[in-house]
């Protein structure tokens, strides 16, 4: 039997897609009943069953960004979550899903800073927050809510105001 990239025998690998896919689903159930911690931890555990940078690892991890956002001194928070960590994270996650609303809204609030204090920002270029607001109008052309439209062009053009202001 023939061995994949993750060191798994391909039937194996497809099991372990079925498992992400799975706790990406779990996850969400958990999310929207308001289980954010519950929620953090599938989404995560689907991360580590899909290969990195698939669409599928992509929604994993922006939804666990979503999830951990909830969760501000509840729940042990991945190696990732910091600044830095975020924003390297954030480019990948768009990289892998460009047409997935919750991967460019993760970007767009790393970049903007926007986190209600959900992990400690550092300063901000005007660059960045130009970016965040492009981010930002991504999303509202991908969310289907005219509501939310409106909720992200209004972040949008606060980002570009903090860029000018600079």
């Amino acid at each position: 039997m023939g061995q994949g990239s993750q060191g798994l025998p391909q039937g194996h690998r497809r099991e372990a897609r079925h498992k992400g896919e799975a706790y990406i689903t779990l996850g969400g159930v958990l999310f929207d009943s308001a289980h954010f911690v519950e929620a953090a931890q599938r989404f995560l555990e689907a991360t580590e069953r899909t290969p990195e940078g698939s669409d599928k690892w992509a929604a994993a991890t922006s939804a666990a960004f979503e999830a951990l956002r909830q969760t501000v001194g509840q729940s042990d928070k991945p190696e990732w979550w910091d600044d830095e960590g975020l924003k390297a994270l954030s480019a990948r996650v768009v990289k892998a899903a460009p047409n997935l609303e919750v991967a460019n809204r993760m970007r767009a609030i790393v970049l903007s800073g926007l986190c209600s204090g959900a992990w400690e920002v550092g300063p901000r270029s005007a660059t960045e927050l130009r970016l965040a607001a492009l981010q930002f109008e991504r999303c509202a052309e991908l969310s289907p809510s005219t509501a939310w439209k409106a909720n992200l062009a209004g972040f949008a053009e606060w980002c570009i105001s903090q860029a000018d202001a600079m």
